[in-house]
């Protein structure tokens, strides 16, 4: 009877240490799910960081990456030429420079680069008047100075004191304005390149001893 009534006692703490048991098991699993669960995600981010580097350092690779590329214009390093400061009476319009291949002028000679600083604020419909005035100075026909100021409206922004007006040339059918040095008109006239070039450069140029300094003659 006595061993029986302790069987009976022992019961209790059996199915206590079975529930017991029973918690201890549930409690891990869940953690060990948790912990799974943040390695995998881990992983994933690890693979997609990893995925985009590679991207990244494909598009190094392959030139893919501002805006110069779809603006067309060559990175090739030019040397200055010269340069000229450009004022009237008093006032100080703008500073000039310009850039070749190899630091010397020649007519028609690409890649050329025009880079031109402005000292004051100057509407884009004044910049237009002024650059159509130049070209009936240098004899254009109208009707060519009708087809090159299409180009002017879309080239020419409004310039604040400071900014930076760049003119890039790589070929007559490859030329584009940039503006603070980003691409900011693509030219699509293979014969506007020379006439905007020629107000500054051309023999009758309204301004010779500017081009001269241009052009590095002393």
């Amino acid at each position: 009877m006595k061993t029986l009534h302790n069987g009976d006692k022992s019961q209790p703490h059996i199915k206590q240490f079975q529930s017991s048991h029973w918690f201890v098991e549930l409690l891990f699993g869940v953690m060990g799910a948790l912990v799974l669960t943040l390695i995998v995600a881990v992983s994933i981010n690890d693979a997609s960081a990893n995925d985009k580097n590679d991207k990244n350092d494909k598009n190094d690779k392959s030139g893919i990456s501002d805006k110069n590329d779809k603006s067309g214009i060559s990175d090739a390093a030019l040397i200055q030429v010269g340069t000229a400061d450009m004022s009237l009476l008093w006032l100080d319009i703008y500073s000039a420079k310009l850039f070749s291949i190899d630091g010397k002028y020649q007519a028609n000679r690409f890649p050329m680069t025009l880079d031109i600083q402005y000292h004051r604020d100057i509407d884009a419909i004044d910049l237009v008047d002024a650059t159509i005035e130049q070209w009936q100075h240098l004899g254009f026909t109208e009707a060519n100075i009708a087809l090159y100021r299409q180009q002017l409206v879309n080239a020419w922004p409004d310039v604040k004191e400071g900014d930076r007006l760049t003119f890039r040339v790589n070929n007559p059918e490859d030329a584009a304005f940039l503006l603070n040095d980003t691409p900011y008109y693509q030219v699509s006239n293979a014969q506007f390149p020379e006439a905007f070039l020629d107000i500054w450069l051309s023999e009758k140029t309204s301004r010779p001893e500017l081009r001269n300094q241009l052009i590095g003659v002393n």
